[in-house]
């Protein structure tokens, strides 16, 4: 192992994936890759002492070479300024090709795989390693002659070209892309846009609406109000007059209650009076009644005497002892017995005069009580009917002072609801607004959108044509193949038709067309 082709090795080791491959693609392209010689690989490996042996199986191809190199940059974080893998990404490597190894089979690997000892592998180390049994070294691996001048010169040309197109191709596909993305998304944005506009505009619709009605139910509302408190001022008067008249019945009520007890008094002292002054003419009446019985008795008897005494009927002894008998009686005196007639008729008159008078004042008195007692009766239904009347005036004002307070509230209710309504409808209107002015933005934005993809389009016809030239070119280098380049050669081709991966598929179709023309 000499020093300067240890030196080539960390040289070409330092070198990117890419150079790496296409280095190791034009070293060993006529004896291994060239049409006719490629063997086959199995992805089954086994462990020797220095290096993996593989039983044949998958193609030994340069697209497999092409495969590996992806995936190398793909794990390594410089991407394709890198070169070398550490441990753990090698590690990760081959497990995604499909080889996984125990930790010491991986390092076993590993070790024989790292060739300058550096604990990294390059993808040419691994390379290496690889197709040892095709007889691949590396110390002719690092002298292989790699490209003669004019191949290098039309290689250079046509890598030129090619990586012209890609790079136009791919802002033209990104541009594109973008491009008809920006226009789906405005386009998209525009719909919802005009979606919104048509919601804002229903929603100002809505708030006008509602604010009509609030309005409307505002008015109702306060001519509610009004009636309510004229209803409840006529009823708190009503009850004011029938609070008065029912003081002014109850007043009245007492005077005659008042005036009832002193007449009723007055009728009683009458009725005393009566029943004196008729026990007195009874009294009188009974005396006379005595008097004059005993009158009669007198003049019965004096009549009898006499009568007997000419009665010729009756004996003489008879007649004259009537006869003696009636001189007797006469001779009696008989003054105390008129004087007591005279005086007790005197009584009598005096006392039926008495009795007429007291009868006459206590009919009197008796009807004046019950005039009186009447009008107190009619008093106390007045009364009574004041007072009914009065907490009917009462009670009808408190349920007005209720109705008018309620419809106060929702006199405040509706007013807040229509204030709510117009503060409603201004910002319906500013969103409808708002909205249609996001609408037209949206529609410029569509429809700067639009000419952004025709022009997208445009440099993607562009660049297909470029593509188109740098195809041509490409099959000119491939037709007539010259020095050691010939991995270099395929590998340019490789990129090409990797870019055209990315191209729409109607531009790939065109471009077929016009490599066929060609």
């Amino acid at each position: 192992m000499s020093a300067e082709n240890v030196e080539k090795l960390k040289e070409l080791n330092g070198k990117t994936y890419k150079e790496q491959a296409v280095w190791f693609l034009n070293a060993y392209w006529k004896d291994i890759f060239e049409e006719g010689k490629v063997d086959t690989l199995d992805t089954l490996f086994q462990i020797n002492s220095s290096c993996l042996t593989m039983q044949q199986q998958d193609a030994k191809s340069p697209e497999q070479i092409w495969q590996w190199a992806q995936l190398f940059i793909e794990l390594d974080k410089r991407g394709k300024k890198g070169c070398e893998l550490d441990e753990f990404k090698a590690h990760v490597f081959l497990e995604k090709i499909g080889r996984t190894l125990s930790v010491r089979d991986m390092r076993t690997y590993l070790k024989s795989v790292d060739i300058d000892f550096n604990k990294k592998v390059s993808l040419t180390e691994y390379l290496v390693c690889t197709f040892k049994d095709d007889g691949v070294k590396w110390q002719e691996l690092v002298n292989a002659p790699q490209d003669d001048e004019k191949g290098k010169q039309e290689r250079a040309a046509a890598q030129e070209a090619v990586e012209a197109a890609t790079k136009a191709s791919e802002e033209a596909r990104d541009a594109a892309t973008k491009a008809r993305e920006d226009e789906a998304a405005a386009t998209e944005a525009a719909r919802l846009a005009r979606e919104k506009e048509a919601v804002a505009k229903a929603e100002e619709e809505k708030a006008v609406l509602a604010e009509t009605e609030c309005a409307e139910k505002k008015a109702v509302a306060v001519a509610k109000a009004t009636e309510a408190k004229r209803t409840e001022e006529i009823a708190l008067k009503t009850a004011a007059e029938a609070k008065a008249a029912a003081e002014s019945a109850a007043s009245k009520e007492a005077e005659l209650r008042e005036a009832e007890l002193v007449a009723k008094k007055t009728a009683n002292e009458a009725q005393k009076a009566k029943k004196e002054s008729d026990r007195a003419a009874s009294e009188a009446k009974s005396a006379l009644e005595k008097v004059l019985l005993e009158e009669k008795k007198y003049k019965d008897k004096m009549a009898k005497l006499e009568k007997d005494s000419k009665d010729t009927n009756l004996g003489i002894v008879k007649r004259n002892k009537a006869a003696n008998m009636l001189e007797q009686l006469k001779s009696k005196p008989t003054l105390a017995l008129k004087t007591a007639k005279i005086t007790l008729d005197a009584a009598n008159k005096r006392a039926e005069k008495a009795a007429k008078k007291t009868d006459k004042a206590y009919a009197k008195a008796k009807e004046a009580a019950d005039k009186i007692s009447a009008a107190a009766a009619a008093a106390e239904q007045s009364r009574k009917a004041a007072d009914a009347a009065k907490d009917k005036a009462d009670s009808d004002a408190e349920v007005a002072q209720a109705d008018r307070q309620a419809a106060d509230v929702a006199q405040a209710a509706a007013t807040d609801a229509l204030i709510a309504a117009t503060d409603a409808r201004s910002e319906a209107e500013a969103a409808r607004k708002e909205a249609v002015k996001a609408r037209e933005t949206a529609d410029a934005a569509k429809a700067e959108a639009e000419a952004a993809r025709k022009a997208a389009d445009e440099s993607l016809e562009i660049a297909q044509k470029a593509m188109a030239e740098a195809e041509q070119k490409l099959k000119e280098l491939l037709a007539s193949p010259s020095g050691s380049g010939e991995g270099a050669t395929w590998w340019l081709n490789r990129e090409f038709e990797e870019a055209k991966k990315f191209m729409p598929k109607s531009k790939l179709a065109r471009l077929a067309r016009m490599r066929q023309k060609a």
